[in-house]
């Protein structure tokens, strides 16, 4: 896709004009009406649409895979904002939130997972009230069911340009997950007098943090986000999770709890009845082994989760080897957070282990825990044939020379790794200069 991208904006320049799009022009006045001050827009080209929302005094800034269309930005519409040079499949590039995000088209371009990837990226970085606008491709377009078919509603019309088209039930299966407001038709100028058909979807995140017998009534109503404060009682853990056992709600929160291993069992007991829930945020409680174990039961069977994140709890060697065999087999997460734990090479082997046919995990969070050499050996042994992973933390843990040695091979043998954290690691500095070499340039 980025040679595309690039063989093209480079032979064609400002293929599309200077002109912004409509959609662009709506979502302006949308985000205006919402006090929106600063917008992101992942796939920014060469920065047509950034013109409404700068003409507004919103801030803008830009990600785009092409360098050949940031420097159109540059010196053919004159933008001095801030753009990335990297591909939306490796958001985000930054923690910041933003009011707003559009995105113009792009979304259809990938593959089933990757959209889902980019929609929960953008969300990730909205602002609590914020708003999202995604302008989608509609099968009402004369070219929907031209080229070679690839899957449902999916057609390659031109090498390298595979293009997914939506319907109602579409946008409602895809982005219903991530704060649907509404949706709509929308004809987009297609030059020539002529229109295609699109379909504009507003998104709107609200994130509001509440206390346990709120939650309840939250789960119950399917709100999309629900975050959770203060400590909890095991009753009122156990409320939460006979909620979530039909609740449709996407994202719970439950960070600094104080749940254990009791109460992160009676949760796992409801995942393996929920079927809605993408992310479970568990960091900063007391969950040993015991919820390890239980969580592991949870990802042989649950095929929704996509992010688990458990960091700075008591996970041991066993926990973390029952979450690692049931990685040899999950095919729905894509985040796994077990930093600040207790792990050493025995759970570090195990999950190592689980890499080498796990095709789903893009970020594994192991920072702060007991790992010496045999565990990143064996983390760096699956890294060698490993394809999914991009995003991988050991920072602060207890691994020399050889662990080191192990990583950096892996990170020269595998393409898609983009970040490795290692520092604070007793290796010696010829090994962390080995392994950030091996990295350089990643990030693009």
């Amino acid at each position: 896709m980025t040679e595309f991208w690039e063989t093209a904006f480079a032979e064609k320049q400002l293929m599309w004009g200077p002109e912004p799009t409509t959609s662009a022009s709506l979502a302006r006045d949308t985000f205006a009406r919402a006090g929106v001050k600063s917008v992101l827009i992942p796939g920014i080209g060469y920065g047509r649409n950034a013109k409404p929302f700068l003409e507004r005094g919103m801030s803008v800034a830009g990600i785009e895979v092409s360098a050949t269309a940031i420097e159109l930005a540059r010196s053919r519409l004159g933008l001095e904002i801030p753009i990335v040079h990297g591909s939306v499949t490796d958001m985000p590039f930054d923690r910041r939130q933003y009011d707003g995000i559009f995105c113009y088209g792009l979304v259809y371009l990938l593959d089933a997972r990757g959209r889902e990837k980019l929609i929960r990226d953008c969300y990730r970085q909205l602002a609590p009230g914020g708003h999202m606008i995604f302008t989608i491709i509609s099968k009402k377009a004369p070219m929907y069911g031209l080229g070679l078919r690839l899957g449902d509603d999916w057609y390659e019309r031109l090498p390298g340009l595979p293009m997914y088209f939506y319907d109602a039930e579409s946008v409602k299966r895809e982005f219903g997950p991530y704060g649907l407001v509404e949706f709509s038709d929308i004809d987009e100028p297609a030059g020539s007098g002529a229109t295609l058909p699109f379909i504009n979807v507003v998104c709107r995140r609200d994130a509001v943090i509440v206390g346990a017998d709120e939650a309840v009534r939250r789960l119950h109503a399917g709100q999309v986000e629900v975050t959770v404060d203060g400590a909890l009682r095991q009753t009122q853990v156990e409320a939460i999770a006979k909620a979530l056992e039909t609740s449709r709600t996407t994202i719970l929160r439950m960070g600094g709890c104080q749940i254990t291993d009791l109460g992160c069992k009676a949760i796992g007991d409801a995942l393996l009845a929920n079927t809605a829930l993408k992310e479970l945020w568990l960091f900063n409680n007391e969950i040993g082994d015991v919820g390890g174990e239980a969580l592991g039961d949870v990802l042989k069977k649950n095929a929704s989760l996509a992010t688990l994140c458990l960091n700075e709890n008591r996970v041991g060697d066993v926990g973390a080897k029952a979450i690692g065999e049931a990685l040899r087999t999950s095919t729905s997460l894509v985040e796994l957070g077990l930093g600040r734990n207790q792990i050493g090479d025995v759970g570090a082997v195990a999950i190592g282990e689980a890499l080498a046919s796990n095709g789903s995990v893009i970020a594994l969070s192991l920072n702060h825990n007991q790992i010496c050499d045999i565990g990143a050996a064996s983390v760096g042994d699956a890294l060698r044939n490993n394809a999914s992973l991009k995003i991988l933390r050991l920072r602060n843990n207890a691994i020399g020379d050889a662990g080191a040695e192990a990583v950096r091979t892996a990170i020269a043998r595998n393409t898609t790794l983009r970040i490795v954290n290692f520092e604070e690691n007793p290796a010696s500095p010829a090994f962390h200069a080995g392994i950030k070499a091996a990295l350089e340039g990643r990030r693009q």
